[in-house]
């Protein structure tokens, strides 16, 4: 099995390497999708790091390259995605029929109320209370919604509201997610 690791606004970085290796280890293989490919980048802060994000990729660019890299990759794969890369794999499974995705891990997805048609692969979503709307929603697909009381972005090291417990807590859950998955 492959997994997909779509990144949030921060892109790739050295502080998640191990979680990274980990994965790799834990299936056949594993990939990351970011919005800068490939290219990493030190921000001084979020404020910098989306403001970034949305000149150099955007929300509708970062579904497209999504949906670009699904049309090239026909074996099966489980869809990782933090953040904005949560609300990429959405977008884009709303719109498009892939049927090699065999089921989405989404994570911090703050946008995933606003969507308009149900996904049609199994999901399991963590979400932060913190997040406006994320309380009162439920999923119009099969999907296990988990809700977390930590802020959005509390397992990603260069965020301001890391978490180390609540990331390693939620490592361990994305890891037993991807076995029941794959």
């Amino acid at each position: 099995m492959k997994v997909l690791w779509v990144t949030d606004i921060w892109g790739v970085h050295s502080s998640q390497n191990a979680e990274f290796e980990q994965l790799k280890s834990q299936v056949e293989q594993c990939e990351r999708l970011d919005p800068y490919a490939g290219q990493p980048f030190v921000f001084d802060d979020e404020q910098q790091a989306y403001d970034y994000f949305q000149c150099r990729c955007s929300a509708p660019g970062y579904a497209e390259l999504l949906r670009k890299w699904l049309e090239k990759h026909n074996e099966p794969v489980i869809l990782l995605g933090f953040s904005a890369g949560a609300n990429a794999i959405a977008s884009t499974l709303t719109n498009h029929p892939f049927p090699q995705v065999v089921g989405t891990i989404l994570i911090y997805g703050n946008r995933l109320p606003e969507l308009q048609s149900p996904l049609t692969q199994p999901s399991h979503l963590l979400l932060c209370n913190q997040d406006s709307g994320v309380n009162e929603w439920q999923p119009q697909w099969p999907a296990q919604l988990q809700h977390s009381s930590l802020g959005h972005g509390f397992m990603n090291p260069r965020c301001p509201n890391f978490d180390q417990a609540g990331a390693a807590s939620a490592w361990s859950w994305v890891a037993e997610t991807i076995k029941a998955l794959a």
